[in-house]
């Protein structure tokens, strides 16, 4: 073998997880998911991060278990696969939560600001009457749009989170968003953030004394402790619902039924 080919051979050979770490770097030239598989329906099939980096995970396991028994080396690859295709799952299933995510609570902030406008505006005409009864319904009202703001943003920091612990249990902590989605679902927190400041400061219950016990929405630190204990039981689901695909894509049926049983005998979704 010539040095040029055992050279190109070595280059071919990486482990699961940085063969995917250099798809992802290739793949996140591109703004999106969608831009990015238009692009791959008209490359040759040995491009598709499916077929490409569990060929490099294998190539590996062949390169480093040289003259080691055939079994063992067998066994070795068939996990170094399993491995790569279950981590291009993971980066891919978590891309498509996020956009969801991103589509589905836009709609969520659009509908809590303009009840937040609705509240503030009849608790201004509340004034004008003063009635007691209205202004106990406003009170109330506000009272509930306040957790729902709270246990809206408390969201979305958990599912934040469970992200970023797959990326740093999984790919040494690198993004897997694409470039534009990663934006999108950082210019969605900070709305969110925003909008539980608006909800501190517009005050509509300020003369009572419930809302003087009431913790601001906008203690961000309080908020992003209590998604940490939600986070932990997302990510499971991800990387669950990951294995599963993977598992099921390289024809195991029987493994991949077994972690939706798991997961429904223990009642985790």
């Amino acid at each position: 073998m010539t040095a040029r080919r055992r050279l190109a051979r070595l280059e071919g050979a990486l482990s699961p997880r940085a063969a995917t770490l250099l798809w992802l770097e290739e793949a996140h030239r591109f703004p999106t998911l969608p831009a990015y598989v238009a692009w791959l329906v008209d490359q040759p099939a040995e491009a598709a991060p499916l077929c490409r980096v569990p060929e490099q995970a294998e190539t590996a396991v062949r390169v480093a278990m040289r003259g080691e028994p055939r079994e063992a080396v067998r066994g070795a690859m068939r996990q170094a696969v399993r491995d790569a295709v279950f981590l291009v799952e993971l980066v891919i299933r978590l891309n498509l939560a996020a956009e969801e995510a991103t589509r589905l609570e836009g709609l969520r902030y659009a509908a809590l600001f303009w009840e937040m406008r609705a509240i503030a505006a009849e608790a201004e005409l509340e004034q004008r009457n003063e009635g007691p009864e209205g202004r106990r319904s406003i009170a109330r009202r506000w009272a509930a749009w306040r957790a729902a703001v709270t246990d809206w943003l408390t969201n979305l920091y958990a599912a934040n989170e469970a992200r970023l612990l797959l990326e740093r249990r999984y790919l040494d902590g690198r993004s897997v968003l694409f470039p534009d989605l990663g934006r999108d679902w950082d210019t969605l927190r900070q709305t969110a953030e925003r909008l539980a400041g608006l909800g501190d400061s517009l005050g509509v219950q300020r003369d009572s004394t419930a809302s003087r016990r009431e913790r601001p929405i906008r203690d961000l630190g309080a908020l992003r402790t209590a998604a940490r204990s939600r986070a932990a039981a997302q990510a499971g689901t991800l990387a669950d619902t990951a294995r599963a695909a993977a598992l099921d894509f390289l024809g195991d049926t029987e493994g991949a039924a077994a972690i939706a049983e798991r997961r429904l005998l223990t009642g985790e979704r």
